[in-house]
């Protein structure tokens, strides 16, 4: 059921389109960060800065850090609102369901496979951030100003080898991804509850809005820790490349994105 789903969802242009705005993305934030300032020093969260100038592993963190907010969560969304809502739309689900196939083994493979897309488009971001990166600066050891630990007196800078920085990149792309899980699921859901794949993609996205701004509501600072997607939330993959390295925060933000997934 998966390799049928999978060769289907391959002949998708629209699918294709959306993984090539990403990279395309990608590559135009280095090339006009190359023209414009190589030199300025870009910040990552709460947690770090790195100058793009460096090295090209910077322009992966880069890349990451500016479709986080807002284009990574849509693509994601489109995978998993066209899922099911999309064969809906189109009048081939209820010949899909007349097969003798149970529909849970049917809506495990629609989900695998928007799943598989939905990491392929975190993993297309890092690898164009990456490859443009290195290109336009070159494969050299990776500075990241430490903003925890940085004061007048004190640079706070962290140096990874270019070893050491890819395996940390690796690592975490792998975690916003994860972070991504939650609006996947919210947006599967909304494509099992209507026909029309464009509204099922903008539930998903209008619960990523509803969240953020939830979490910037002074108020209700103490609902922000419970949220599926948040600011803090979000940006924790930026603990990485703190020399050490934080791990805090993981087990909790595992622990909500689960939550919100089943």
């Amino acid at each position: 059921m998966i390799r049928i789903e999978l060769r289907k969802q391959l002949r998708r242009t629209g699918y294709w389109v959306v993984l090539g705005i990403l990279t395309a993305v990608s590559v135009v934030v280095t090339v006009i960060i190359g023209l414009t300032s190589a030199a300025t020093p870009e910040r990552l969260g709460d947690y770090g800065s790195v100058v793009p100038k460096s090295s090209g592993l910077s322009m992966a963190l880069i890349a990451l850090n500016a479709l986080l907010l807002f284009l990574l969560p849509l693509a994601v969304a489109v995978f998993a609102g066209e899922s099911v809502a999309g064969e809906s739309s189109w009048g081939s689900l209820r010949y899909l369901l007349a097969r003798r196939i149970s529909r849970r083994r049917l809506l495990a493979s629609k989900v695998a496979v928007a799943g598989l897309y939905a990491l392929a488009a975190v993993v297309l971001v890092a690898v164009a951030g990456l490859v443009s990166g290195i290109v336009a600066f070159g494969w050299h050891p990776l500075p990241v100003i430490d903003l925890q630990h940085a004061s007048p007196f004190a640079s706070g800078v962290s140096v990874f080898s270019p070893l050491q920085g890819l395996a940390r990149v690796g690592l975490a792309t792998a975690i916003v991804a994860g972070t991504m899980v939650s609006t996947f699921a919210f947006a599967i859901l909304c494509s099992t509850l209507t026909d029309r794949p464009f509204s099922a993609v903008a539930g998903a996205v209008f619960m990523v809005f509803v969240s953020r701004a939830l979490d910037n509501i002074p108020g209700l600072h103490a609902l922000g820790p419970w949220l599926p997607v948040t600011d803090k939330g979000t940006g924790l993959w930026t603990q990485l490349f703190s020399q050490p390295a934080y791990f805090t925060g993981y087990p909790h933000l595992a622990l909500v994105h689960g939550v919100y997934t089943v």
